[in-house]
């Protein structure tokens, strides 16, 4: 546990995780209170269960499969056992602030990082990062809108929609049951205005009643972006250690808190560095590769390929939400895929 020598910018999962690990550190929130990030919060159960969160009181829903809908094609995997849970993210973000605090940590709320110093400067500060912004770092984004609504009829509560078409370019659109009538509504772009697109994407629900309305940036993973300079590192959304395929970044922000963790223990940031590119690096990678293969292909004909190769059985069996390295290799070697082959190997 690291005397307090550090300065935590942000109070979101990734900082307030960082917190609780470390202990007696300072945590600077520029709201003067938890505000919750418009963001899902549909996570892995493996990934989540790596994690040292108590998550049981924030869980909301239980997700056993996807559904997953082009233009004219669709498709679905779904497994016996809960493979994700839907979390109510507010709750999970106060939950880990008070552990921060119980393991000593001072969460000073109103307070902006405007350059003062520590030893260490700890950019957990989102999208927007403040640090990262000092540090030279720039980052490209998705912009996502999404609504909580409650539906008129009644949907099966066990399954994700996902939805691929022109309506959402670069990204795509969802929907994610808390239960049987009450669903998050989004999609995400890369280009346009993501607020005309949802309007048009949402003319397929039966919305009842719209509860809440987010808007959203989600920075795009880059290799080639540093996360230390100097005494500044940088991690979570502000590091972009998010899945360019679905813009999740809890499980990694949290996975690269760990080892940031351990680098302050050894005072030694250039570890950090090395680290986290060396666990999670490659699967990060994986995924900005997927994302820049799926904005080359036609969706409808992907989903016909997916179905004539029983694809969805091999989704069903090695699919991993974080981890996607196991089921592309499999993939890879289904002659009816070969076609694709040069789309994905030379993005």
């Amino acid at each position: 546990m690291a005397s307090n020598i550090v300065m935590i910018i942000g109070s979101g999962i990734a900082g307030c995780y960082l917190g609780k690990l470390l202990g007696r550190q300072e945590i600077w929130e520029k709201n003067k209170t938890i505000v919750e990030k418009p963001c899902s919060s549909l996570l892995s159960k493996t990934g989540l269960g790596a994690l040292d969160i108590y998550y049981d009181n924030c869980v909301l829903n239980e997700i056993r499969g996807a559904r997953f809908f082009s233009d004219k094609k669709e498709f679905s995997v779904e497994k016996k056992n809960t493979q994700a849970f839907v979390l109510d993210r507010l709750k999970l973000q106060k939950e880990l602030a008070k552990e921060a605090e119980d393991e000593g940590c001072r969460i000073k709320y109103g307070k902006a990082w405007n350059g003062q110093k520590d030893e260490f400067i700890i950019g957990a500060d989102g999208a927007l990062s403040a640090v990262a912004k000092s540090m030279g770092v720039r980052h490209s984004y998705i912009l996502a809108y999404q609504v909580k609504a409650q539906l008129k009829r009644k949907i099966n509560p066990d399954f994700v929609q996902l939805y691929f078409g022109n309506f959402a370019p670069g990204f795509f659109g969802w929907l994610i049951p808390f239960d049987e009538r009450n669903v998050e509504i989004g999609l995400g772009v890369s280009r346009g205005n993501p607020k005309m697109n949802f309007d048009s994407f949402s003319k397929r629900f039966q919305i009842k009643k719209t509860k809440a309305i987010q808007s959203a940036l989600i920075p795009i993973f880059d290799p080639g972006q540093k996360t230390v300079s100097g005494n500044k590192v940088l991690v979570g959304d502000s590091a972009g250690q998010v899945k360019a395929t679905t813009g999740g970044g809890i499980i990694f922000g949290c996975k690269c808190a760990e080892i940031l963790a351990e680098a302050i223990d050894r005072r030694d940031l250039a570890y950090y560095e090395k680290e986290w590119r060396k666990s999670y690096g490659r699967d990060l990678k994986m995924h900005l590769k997927l994302r820049r293969f799926l904005d080359k292909i036609d969706y409808n004909e992907l989903f016909l390929k997916i179905g004539e190769n029983r694809v969805d059985e091999l989704i069903e069996e090695y699919g991993d939400m974080d981890h996607p390295g196991g089921l592309v290799k499999r993939l890879l070697v289904k002659p009816g895929l070969w076609p694709y082959l040069p789309k994905f190997l030379f993005v």
